[in-house]
């Protein structure tokens, strides 16, 4: 049999490696592998097999740099099925770089911690970004020794808000059918239109707790919102969340005081907020684009492939 290794041809193959190229640099851009077998004259299988061989290739090459310093972790769902239920995935994000760093298919405690002990580097990582779960929190303080954890703003921010629709819908039932009153209330106060603020008006004036709890919401995310201070602008910011974590716990109904509870479990991880700049917003918006990733595909059976196609698009590996 002629050698054909000269020309880029491998033994029993009878693709160059430039057509190998042509069809990973097809599927980095979000092309099928239905449209690169008609493009290219060949089985989908084939394509499958093919970009697997160059793919794992360079996640070998490239993915060998140990953990991310500033790292974000979150799950997102892969399959929601009527019978099982829903699978999830976990992911890491490199946020410095902007990156996925690594994709793990089980959020079970043990079996995460099982994958994460298999990480490089994991006394490098400086920062973890996370919304408030305590699994994650427990596993990041067992694996990663020297790491801050900060809490994501957006989930805490969230959880005050929706607290305070729990306490509304508490004092007027009829309120989830006002749908302006609604809105306005989920506004922040300075964004409100002439409109809102009468609408506005004329609840508090039958409602008074609700307009009390209202000033309480907008003053508690105001605070948490502010970003990149210093150590020393930090302090006054220290005791007024202090002063009102206090108010939550003793003098406020008890929707609110379970509220109370949550900041003051995880106190250490909110204050960070005011000093590190970093959030788990980059890893929300690569879960943006993996729900994007499974809609095309419609829905991967086999983990591996999906991981690949997810390393790939979100990696960025250089193809």
């Amino acid at each position: 049999m002629q050698d054909c290794s000269r020309i880029g041809v491998g033994k029993w193959q009878r693709r160059n490696a430039r057509l190998n190229d042509a069809i990973s640099r097809e599927c980095a851009n979000g092309v099928s592998n239905k449209q690169i077998a008609q493009k290219y004259r060949m089985n989908a299988s084939t394509v499958e097999r093919q970009l697997h061989r160059n793919h794992e290739q360079l996640l070998r090459e490239q993915l060998t740099y140990p953990c991310p310093m500033v790292m974000g972790i979150d799950e997102h769902s892969i399959h929601r099925g009527r019978t099982k239920g829903a699978k999830f995935a976990v992911t890491l994000t490199d946020l410095r770089h902007r990156r996925v760093y690594e994709i793990f298919e089980d959020k079970n405690s043990k079996t995460l911690e099982a994958n994460l002990r298999r990480l490089k580097g994991r006394e490098k990582v400086k920062v973890v970004c996370m919304d408030l779960s305590s699994p994650f929190r427990n596993l990041v303080q067992r694996l990663f020794p020297n790491a801050k954890i900060v809490a994501d703003r957006f989930h805490v921010i969230k959880l005050v808000i929706s607290t305070f629709h729990e306490f509304c819908k508490a004092e007027d039932p009829d309120i989830r059918w006002k749908r302006g009153i609604t809105c306005a209330l989920r506004t922040k106060g300075k964004n409100l239109t002439a409109k809102q603020n009468q609408l506005l008006q004329k609840e508090f004036e039958q409602h008074p707790a609700i307009q009390t709890a209202h000033e309480f919401k907008e003053e508690l995310c105001a605070l948490l919102s502010i970003k990149e201070q210093k150590r020393k602008a930090c302090i006054p910011l220290l005791e007024k969340l202090k002063e009102m974590v206090w108010l939550l716990l003793h003098d406020a109904p008890e929707i609110f005081k379970k509220l109370g509870r949550t900041i003051r479990q995880w106190f250490e991880p909110i204050i960070r907020m005011w000093r590190f700049t970093k959030s788990n917003g980059i890893t929300e918006g690569f879960h943006r684009k993996m729900k994007l990733i499974q809609r095309r595909a419609y829905g991967y059976r086999n983990f591996q492939n999906y991981r690949l196609r997810v390393l790939i698009e979100c990696g960025h590996i250089v193809i």
